[in-house]
Parts: structure tokens; C-alpha cells; sequence
């Protein structure tokens, strides 16, 4: 497992543990060492200081702990200032907190707490690991004081939380406190294998909050790494009226099921705007699993995805809202269009102050309307450069001819004046594949 440093905008600066041991120096100095307050649940194993940065003479040895576990595997709740609850369901149990060694404050003589530095936690466990988090709570009275930590595990996109309430006293001066939960606290507390998000929060002893609480912090239980296995194998063309079926090998390497939810963006060529397509989400559970996302003729037309060519990406997102890996660039065709262009008509000559003007014959022989560039080309013999001018025209099914006028002025801008020239004329369709190109045509422009 590997700790995670969370950064909160509720933070001012940048926070790190080498600067929070500088800040609490004088503390040090007063109180010889920051005692580290263990909050119990269940486990006793301090987080590691050399994994949290910081240096060891910092701390002083952890308060031992007492272990309150019923027998028959069932505990309750009697004589313990730890527990679990999650919803309306019962309440079950973890241990006893440690007695302090300094008094507990009266309520007189209580003083501000803090708690403002994001935790160290374990944002990943394995199925049967173990959950850890470390955090300081500052106490500014110079008698112990009573602490509850309510620690919620949230799955993504729900209010289904799992709360986890520890109880720590913290002593004059402040402490870190460590949370811990093994994988059978958490199998207890509900937190079954998957994503969740954590939130963390101090109480004192009148159960007002102090400071903020800290939300939204990652966390899964188990291993749930999940991808499309291979680039879907979707046909490059379908009819007007035919469903779109898109095939799917989405692939679990991890050991706990993952719930995906398929998304599919659908671009026309030469945009870049995007209409998007969510499937309803699916259980992936570990190995790899065939799915078929369909879209049939009448949900296409509710997104307005239209006949004619499109460029199609392919991705899913799991339960946290993460991508996944994509498939960008499937070329689709929807309804069936068969272009075909004869030679464009152009003159031999052409005074120099008129407008040229080519005539492009088409015939659509499909039952869909493609968008097609109609390109006009002037090259001078003996060199390669060429002078290009393109033409949009929407062609129905049937025969299609259309005039495409190079304006003079612009022709001009581009250099072409006086003298022979090679003409070159092309049609291409929206997907950008060539109908045909036409060569060979000499114009004299004279004046």
C-alpha cells in the first residue's frame, strides 16, 4: 500500500510535513517531544515517520493501546468509545481509546482546538490491507482534550455513506492522531471492495466541528484496473435506417468488479465539435467480458447524428469518473453514398479581368446527401507549386451540377495573371476520401 499526501484548498500555502516539524518547534522545545496520540478502531501500528517525511526525533512514543474485541467474531458496542455505523443499520464495534496520561480538561478550562493540515493516508489497500491515515490536531489548553474523529467512506455518485466514529485524547499542545482499519473493520463497516471517497472530520467534546472538514479524498479497497482490451471492430459503413453495433472486450486485470460506463463522441470530419453518446453504466468484473453498445436509427436522429461520414472515439469511465483508455478515429459512414463525377468543363482561354468558371457534374447513386469539396487547381508548367480554390456543395442522391466561380480578385492575390496555365480538378467527399481528380487542361489567361 503507499500513502497519499492530500492538498486542500482549505490550506493556505504549500503544506509539508518537514514544515509543519519546523513550525512545531517551539512546542518541542517546551515539551521536549510531540507525543503521538493513537485514535483506536482497530490495529496499533503507527504509520512509519520515514514515510511521512519527517524526522523521527520529532516523535515520541506512541500511548499503548488496549484491544476490546468481543468473542465469536460479533462485537458490541459495551464499554468502548470507538464505533462503527453506517446508514439506519446496527452499530458494531472497534476498541477502547487509550486512557490519557494528562488530565481531561473540565469545561472550564477547554480551549480552541485545530485541525487545518490535510492527513497522510492510504488511498489504496489491497482486498485484505490495511487503511491508515494520520492527522494532527492542534490543542491549545494545557489539559488533555476529548476528540471525536468521524471518518466517512462515500461510493462515487451516492450518499450511501459509511461512517467510522474513533475517539482520541489529545494532550497539551497538539498531536498526531492515527486512524487504522483493518480489511475486517472495513468488511464490517460496509466498506466493501471498490471506489469510494473519504471525507475527514474533527469533533470536540460538545460534537461541534473543528475547522473544516476535508472531503472528496480517493480511496479504493482492492484492485479494479480496467480498460477496453482491444480497438472495437465497428463497420466503417451501415444504412440510414440500420442499428450502429459497436463491439467491446473490456478487460478487468484487477480483483475487484468495476462498475464503466461507455461513452462514444461522434465528430464530423474537419470539426472539431462532438456529440456525445453514454451508455448505461456495467458491472466489470475481474477477466474480460464482451459488450455491445447499439444505437439504433431513431436514437441517432434524437442526437442529431445525421447520414453522411463521421469520425467516431470510443472510451468508458469507471465508478470514479476517471477515462479509461480511448479508441479516437473510427471512420463511419452512415447510409450509403455512391459519388461520381465527370470531367469539369472549363474554357481554353480566359481574358485576365474575367471570372473563371468550371462546371462539376455529379451523381450521387446512394440514398444519403454527402457534402462534397470540389477543387479547382492552378499550377504553372515546369514547376510544382500550385494555387488551390475548393468548393463545398451538398449533393442529394440523383445528378447534381453546379458552378464554381474563381473571383478574379482573388485569383490575382495569389500571383496567377497573364500566360499559360495547368489545370487540375478533384472531388472529394466529407470523409475526405477522393472521387476523382482530372489533369491534363491548359488555360491561357490573355488580357
Amino acid at each position: 500500500m503507499r500513502e497519499r499526501r492530500s492538498w486542500w484548498r482549505t490550506v493556505t500555502g504549500t503544506f509539508t510535513w518537514r514544515s509543519a516539524a519546523l513550525a512545531l518547534l517551539p512546542l518541542a522545545a517546551c515539551a521536549k517531544a510531540l507525543p503521538v496520540v493513537t485514535a483506536e478502531s482497530q490495529g496499533t501500528a503507527p504509520l512509519a515517520s520515514a514515510a511521512a517525511g519527517r524526522d523521527a526525533s520529532v516523535d515520541a512514543p506512541a500511548i499503548p493501546t488496549v484491544e476490546a474485541v468481543a468473542d465469536g467474531g460479533a462485537r458490541t458496542l459495551a464499554a468502548t468509545d470507538a464505533a462503527v455505523t453506517f446508514g439506519a443499520g446496527p452499530v458494531v464495534v472497534a476498541r477502547r481509546a487509550p486512557e490519557p496520561s494528562i488530565a481531561v480538561c473540565a469545561k472550564g478550562e477547554r480551549r480552541a482546538l485545530a485541525f487545518e493540515h490535510a492527513p497522510i493516508y492510504t488511498d489504496k489497500v489491497e482486498r485484505d490491507g490495511e487503511f491508515s491515515a494520520r492527522l494532527y490536531v492542534g490543542n491549545a489548553a494545557k489539559c488533555t482534550r476529548r476528540v471525536a474523529l468521524p471518518l466517512s467512506f462515500t461510493p462515487p455518485k451516492t450518499t450511501a455513506t459509511r461512517t467510522v466514529d474513533f475517539v482520541a485524547y489529545v494532550p497539551p499542545g497538539g498531536a498526531f492522531v492515527e486512524m487504522k482499519l483493518d480489511a475486517r473493520d472495513l468488511t464490517e463497516a460496509n466498506v466493501a471492495p471498490g471506489r469510494y471517497a473519504i471525507t475527514f472530520d474533527v469533533r470536540d467534546d460538545d460534537g461541534a466541528r473543528v475547522g473544516r472538514a476535508l472531503s472528496g479524498n480517493p480511496f479504493r479497497r482492492g484492485r479494479d484496473d480496467v480498460q477496453i482490451a482491444t480497438p472495437p471492430k465497428m463497420a466503417t459503413r451501415i444504412g440510414a435506417h440500420d442499428d450502429l453495433v459497436i463491439p467491446m472486450a473490456i478487460e478487468n486485470r484487477g480483483d475487484t468488479a468495476n462498475r464503466v460506463t461507455p461513452l462514444v463522441v461522434f465528430t464530423r470530419p474537419g470539426t472539431t465539435t462532438g456529440i456525445e453518446h453514454y451508455d448505461a453504466p456495467l458491472l466489470v468484473v475481474p477477466g474480460t467480458a464482451s459488450y455491445t453498445l447499439r444505437l439504433t436509427r431513431e436514437q441517432r436522429e434524437a442526437k442529431k447524428i445525421g447520414a453522411g461520414s463521421w469520425l467516431v472515439t470510443v472510451t468508458t469511465f469507471d465508478s470514479a469518473g476517471d477515462r479509461m483508455n480511448s479508441f479516437a478515429g473510427l471512420p463511419l459512414t452512415i447510409g450509403s453514398i455512391d459519388m461520381r463525377v465527370s470531367r469539369p468543363e472549363l474554357p481554353v482561354r480566359l481574358a485576365d479581368h474575367a471570372l473563371l468558371r468550371v462546371v462539376f457534374k455529379l451523381e450521387n447513386r446512394g440514398d444519403t446527401s454527402d457534402q462534397i469539396s470540389a477543387v479547382v487547381a492552378f499550377t504553372k508548367p515546369g514547376t510544382t507549386a500550385s494555387h488551390e480554390f475548393v468548393f463545398k456543395k451538398d449533393v442529394p442522391p440523383g445528378a447534381t451540377a453546379f458552378e464554381a466561380i474563381v473571383d478574379t480578385a482573388k485569383r490575382k492575390e495569389r500571383g496567377i495573371g497573364k500566360g499559360a496555365w495547368l489545370m487540375t480538378t478533384a472531388a472529394f467527399t466529407s470523409s475526405g476520401e477522393r472521387i476523382k481528380s482530372f489533369t491534363g487542361h491548359y488555360l491561357e489567361i490573355v488580357e
